[in-house]
């Protein structure tokens, strides 16, 4: 075999044995090793030709070469078109934003279904039922009495609406030296087991004007700056229901339980525990700053019982009642209970079947008259009687309570400005009850 057959009949080499320069630069190890000798010979060339180079230069080059061995690493994205697509289509987005897209109109979708859900679970069977009070008599008249004797205001109640008072006292004046502490109990909170935390009877109010709240807050209420404009009353409202809360709860040794700044008069709900030593439970109590509501429901019950020995106790069981109920909850949109004792003295003051002699009550209400009956129906009579009067005599689209006139008569509010928005979308006609004490002409 000659050498020349040899040659012949030896296998031709690949064009993968013999690489060109651009195979290799595709490549990513031989496109890093080369994008890093341009810049080493960079480097030199300028050392070379420039021997007094700054520093500075030279540093910023090296963070240049540096950057561009970086991006040599990172391989280039590739974007998949879908089936179908023609090759020039426009990009897709990215996958984590086409998830977030995707859990979006979810949520959209899921709206209807979560709004149909939390209306099933408002109203589905509580965890712990309402258990019914248990009596030792027989019979509704006997079982109203004994409930309204226990539900009563007692000698007890006002020791411990005190005991209540004097606490909060001391640790409010320690940060509002002037302030006034009032207490009001619209019940027998020891005998207050259902919703006791959603609609408490002791009242507790700061009372301090707006002068000396700004002169003992301004820190608080401004942050650290300067009083240079008209302050907001709600605003500062709510600064002192917080600094007086941390009061209670650090110097007091009150609970925080929860916070209803929603509504005109904004309140704080806390718990005063045994360790206190004023009760044997725990009581919840509200607390609020300057508001109103709880004085003028007292001024109502007091005015009311001095025509009336049976409105207190009246009061009291409709206020229950509603409770029990649940529909005494102000911040689910409910009846407040100075609306429930309202509607009550409006009962007894124009109700045909009432044999009370209620007169009108307000900021000056009449001299006190008598009983025009000699027999006195029982307060178990006139609860029947109140919700079958506001069940099917009283017209709630055009008549309004108004407990300073004493009488029926329209609405004094019409009827087209009391529509609200109810939560399926429709519309509820509010009922128009007049607070005898703020009178809008």
């Amino acid at each position: 075999m000659t050498p020349m057959s040899c040659m012949a009949e030896s296998p031709k080499p690949s064009r993968a044995a013999f690489p060109s320069l651009w195979d290799l630069l595709n490549d990513e190890a031989h496109r890093q090793i080369a994008v890093a000798a341009v810049g080493i010979t960079a480097l030199v060339v300028l050392s070379a030709n420039f021997p007094k180079l700054e520093l500075e230069l030279v540093l910023a080059l090296t963070v240049a070469v540096g950057y561009a061995v970086r991006q040599a690493h990172q391989k280039p994205s590739t974007v998949k078109h879908p089936k179908g697509s023609p090759a020039g289509a426009k990009k897709s987005r990215h996958p984590l934003l086409r998830e977030v897209n995707k859990t979006r109109s979810k949520d959209r979708a899921a709206v209807p279904a979560r709004q149909a859900a939390a209306l099933q679970e408002r109203f589905r069977t509580t965890v712990r039922p309402v258990a019914p009070p248990t009596f030792a008599a027989s019979g509704w008249e006997a079982e109203v009495d004994e409930l309204s004797k226990k539900i009563a205001r007692t000698s007890e109640v006002d020791g411990l609406v005190q005991g209540v008072v004097s606490s909060a006292r001391a640790a409010i004046q320690l940060v509002i030296p002037e302030a006034e502490i009032l207490g009001f109990a619209s019940g027998n909170p020891m005998f207050n087991k259902a919703y006791a935390m959603a609609v408490p009877e002791i009242h507790i109010v700061m009372k301090a004007s707006t002068p000396v709240l700004l002169r003992r807050l301004e820190s608080r209420y401004t942050r650290g700056g300067s009083i240079s404009y008209k302050p907001d009353a709600k605003k500062l409202q709510k600064c002192a229901i917080r600094t007086c809360t941390e009061q209670l709860v650090s110097e007091a040794g009150f609970k925080f339980r929860r916070s209803a700044f929603v509504g005109d008069d904004p309140k704080v709900c806390l718990l005063v525990p045994p360790s206190l030593g004023l009760c044997t439970d725990s009581i919840a109590i509200d607390f609020s700053v300057n508001a109103n509501t709880p004085l003028r429901s007292e001024t109502v019950m007091t005015q009311s019982t001095s025509q009336d020995p049976r409105a207190e106790p009246l009061m009291l069981l409709v206020r229950r009642w509603a409770r029990d109920r649940g529909i005494a909850h102000t911040t689910k949109g409910h009846l407040s209970t100075y609306a429930w004792n309202l509607l009550t003295v409006f009962f007894l003051q124009v109700a045909p079947t009432s044999d009370s002699s209620l007169g009108p009550i307000g900021e000056e209400p009449l001299a006190k008259r008598e009983a025009e009956c000699s027999s006195q129906k029982s307060v178990a009579a006139l609860f029947e009687e109140l919700v079958a009067f506001y069940s099917r005599d009283f017209n709630w689209q055009t008549e309004g309570i108004s407990v300073r006139l004493g009488r029926r008569a329209p609405a004094r509010v019409s009827s087209n400005s009391r529509f609200i928005a109810a939560e399926d979308g429709s519309t509820e006609l509010r009922p128009s009850i007049e607070d005898p004490f703020e009178v809008k002409v």
